[in-house]
């Protein structure tokens, strides 16, 4: 019997070449494999912000959906981008299980 696995359970985690520091209200993230710079805006950061701190993205999802006035699809749409791009570019590791929420 196939378990399913929903994606926002997944837990994230930031790889040893990641660096990650708040400045000025955003989130810079440097990888260090590639020397490539990321800067994520007011809600990105709050996004990535929840991210760290709850371990998952349906966790995460929910605290954002307190915070920002948006709907529910709109918002997780919002936050499988981001993971999606972050995983993409090395800055989140996921279980290899699961490369893209998409």
């Amino acid at each position: 019997m196939t378990q399913i696995i929903s994606p926002f359970s997944l837990q994230l985690t930031i790889p040893a070449n990641v660096l990650a520091q708040e400045l000025g209200g955003e989130v810079v993230l440097v990888n260090l494999e590639n020397e490539a710079y990321y800067s994520l805006n007011n809600v990105g950061s709050r996004m990535w912000e929840l991210l760290i701190e709850q371990g998952n993205i349906e966790t995460a999802t929910q605290q954002l959906l307190l915070t920002f006035a948006v709907d529910e699809a709109t918002l997780r749409q919002d936050v499988t981008e981001l993971v999606d791009e972050l995983v993409q570019e090395g800055l989140l590791a996921m279980p290899s299980t699961q490369e893209s929420l998409v």
